[in-house]
C-alpha cells in the first residue's frame, strides 16, 4: 500500500464528494505531482503514487463503497468479517464474533457441522503505472512499451513452488481445506470455531522441497517490458485497464490487472474541450475588415487553409468539421474551431498613421 493516509484526505475532497469532484481533484493533483512535470522534485513519484492509489479506489463505485464501509483492510480486516457479521463459505454463511451461526444452530439440533470449505487460490495484485502521452497520441490512440516491475510465474518451478522433480502434497492438518476447526461444549451447547490452518497457512497443501528460485511461492519479482494499446480519445485523469498484466497469482492463481493512469501533455497550439479542439488566430484590424486567408496547424500534422470573411469580429469562431478530437469508443472526430482575435498594433509607421487618419476622416 502506497499510503496510510485517508484516501479522501489525499485527494483533498470531502467524503460525500461526487465522481466529478473526485475526477477534477485528481486532474489538479496530476499537474501538481506528476514526475514528468516535476523532474526536480524527488518526492513527486511518491506523491503521485499516493494520488493514483486513492483515485483508483474512489473513482470505482464498488471499491469506494467497500472503502467507505470497511476502510483499506476490507471486510477481512475486521473480526467476524466486517461490521459484526459477513458471509463466509459453508454452513449458513453467517458468523458473529468469530462463531459460525449455522454450526451453532446445528449443534442445538444435533451437532451437525458445516460442509468442508474449499480453498481459493489467491489472485495476483493489480499494478498502477503512470503514462504520459502527447496530444496526438491521446486523440488517435497509440501502442507503447511500458516497463513494469511485477511478480511473474517462477521460470524454475513454473508456479508450483516445489523444486523440480518434486510436488506439493495435501496438508495433513486440514486435509486440504486451508482451515482448522475447534469444537467446544459450552452451557449454550456445542460451539464450532474455525481459523486459518497454521501448517499450510490457508493454502491447503504443503511443500517439502521448496523451489530454490522462488522459495516456494511460485512467483518471482522481475522487470518486464509490455506493449500496451491505449485507445483513441483518452484524456488526463482517465485510467486504462490492461487485463492480466498485473502480478501473477501464487500457485496458479489468476494474475492481477495493469492500470495505466493517463496524463496528456499540454500542446500550446490547441485547447481541448471534450471532442473539440480550439486554435486561436491573431489578425490585424485591416485583415478583419477586408477578410483574409490563414493556414492553421492540424493535430495530425500539416496545415489547413481557412478563409476569414470580411467584417469578422473579435471572438468570431470558424468551424472545421471532423478535424478535432474524439471520445473513447467513438469513431467520429469532433470539430476544429478557429477563434479570431483582432490585435490592434501598438506602434505605427508615419505612412500607416496617415492612412488611419484618412480613414478616420471618412468615418466622420
Amino acid at each position: 500500500m502506497a499510503t496510510d493516509r485517508d484516501y479522501y484526505e489525499v485527494l483533498g475532497v470531502p467524503r460525500g464528494a461526487s465522481p466529478d469532484d473526485i475526477k477534477k481533484a485528481y486532474r489538479e493533483l496530476v499537474k501538481k505531482y506528476h514526475p514528468d512535470l516535476h523532474k526536480d522534485d524527488p518526492q513527486a513519484a511518491k506523491n503521485m503514487a499516493d494520488v493514483n492509489e486513492a483515485y483508483d479506489t474512489l473513482s470505482d463505485p464498488v471499491k469506494r463503497q467497500q472503502y467507505d464501509a470497511y476502510g483499506k483492510a476490507g471486510p477481512s480486516g475486521f473480526p467476524g468479517g466486517g461490521q459484526g457479521w459477513a458471509p463466509q463459505g459453508g454452513g449458513s454463511g453467517e458468523t458473529f464474533g468469530g462463531f459460525d451461526i449455522g454450526d451453532l444452530f446445528g449443534s442445538f439440533m444435533g451437532g451437525f457441522g458445516r460442509q468442508q470449505a474449499t480453498t481459493e487460490v489467491p489472485r495476483g495484485r493489480d499494478i498502477n503505472v503512470s503514462v504520459t502521452l502527447t496530444l496526438a497520441e491521446a486523440i488517435f490512440g497509440v501502442k507503447k512499451e511500458i516497463k513494469v516491475r511485477r511478480l511473474d510465474v517462477c521460470p524454475t518451478c513454473h508456479g508450483s513452488g516445489a523444486a523440480p522433480g518434486t510436488s506439493s502434497r495435501v496438508c495433513p492438518t486440514c486435509n486440504g481445506t486451508g482451515e482448522v476447526r475447534q469444537v467446544q461444549d459450552t452451557i449454550f451447547g456445542r460451539v464450532v470455531t474455525s481459523g486459518v490452518c497454521p501448517t499450510c497457512r490457508g493454502e491447503g497443501h504443503v511443500i517439502d522441497s521448496p523451489c530454490s528460485t522462488c522459495k516456494g511461492s511460485g512467483v518471482v519479482r522481475m522487470d518486464k517490458t509490455i506493449e500496451v494499446t491505449i485507445p483513441a480519445g483518452v484524456d488526463t485523469g482517465m485510467k486504462v485497464r490492461i487485463a492480466g498484466q498485473g502480478d501473477a497469482g501464487k500457485h496458479g492463481g489468476q494474475p492481477g490487472d495493469l492500470y495505466l493512469f493517463v496524463t496528456v501533455e499540454r500542446d500550446s497550439r490547441f485547447e481541448r474541450q471534450g471532442s473539440s479542439l480550439y486554435h486561436t488566430v491573431r489578425i490585424s484590424p485591416v485583415q478583419a475588415v477586408l477578410g483574409t486567408t490563414v493556414a492553421v496547424p492540424l493535430v495530425e500534422g500539416g496545415t489547413e487553409t481557412v478563409t476569414i470573411p470580411a467584417g469578422s469580429q473579435h471572438g468570431t469562431e470558424l468551424r472545421i468539421r471532423g478535424k478535432g478530437a474524439q471520445s473513447v469508443g467513438e469513431r467520429r472526430r469532433g470539430d476544429y474551431i478557429v477563434r479570431i482575435e483582432i490585435v490592434v498594433p501598438k506602434t505605427l509607421t508615419a505612412e500607416q498613421r496617415r492612412l488611419y487618419r484618412q480613414l478616420a476622416d471618412t468615418e466622420k
